[in-house]
């Protein structure tokens, strides 16, 4: 009966263990989310470089056809004007070699250059800022480290989140 109670005690443990590590690495992912939002208000534009891995892909719904490469996302964030948001919630979770997460952002203030565009068939700037203007967006992102940092390599706007309150 004892080693029934110490196993289950231990299998509470590695329970509670996982939820602890698993927390740990929400808020280094969270930290990560904000070093990127501060790089772009405060444009340090030469910490996009190595934030984004060569294969870089970024997405974003309600556009399909918004796709972007690590140079065209760089450029996109470099068009940013002034940026304000915070991360209301982030959920990383490691997946063999990678970390997917998931990223809730409440957009306070976010302006792009005038005339700002990714490319033909994809919105402008101005039509992503007046999606996201005052709302939480839900993000999705696969993340690889390359031995000095974690970089990006997926990144994918699933949409606006209505009614989020923590």
């Amino acid at each position: 009966m004892t080693m029934v109670l110490l196993g289950k005690r231990a299998e509470g443990w590695r329970m509670n263990q996982q939820a602890t590590d698993g927390d740990s690495l929400s808020r280094q992912f969270e930290a990560l989310y904000a070093e990127w939002g501060a790089a772009i208000a405060n444009k340090r534009h030469e910490w996009l470089e190595d934030f984004f891995t060569e294969d870089f892909l970024g997405t974003a719904q309600p556009w399909p056809t918004l796709s972007v490469d690590k140079r065209k996302m760089i450029d996109l964030d470099k068009s940013i004007e002034a940026m304000d948001t915070v991360w209301v919630h982030v959920v990383a979770h490691r997946v063999g070699e990678s970390v997917i997460t998931l990223g809730l952002v409440r957009y306070n203030n976010e302006q792009f250059k005038a005339g700002a565009t990714i490319a033909e068939g994809m919105p402008t700037g101005s039509e992503i800022a007046a999606l996201t203007a005052g709302k939480v967006v839900a993000y999705v992102n696969g993340w690889r480290h390359n031995g000095k940092r974690w970089q990006v390599f997926d990144h994918h706007m699933v949409g606006i989140v209505d009614g989020w309150n923590p």
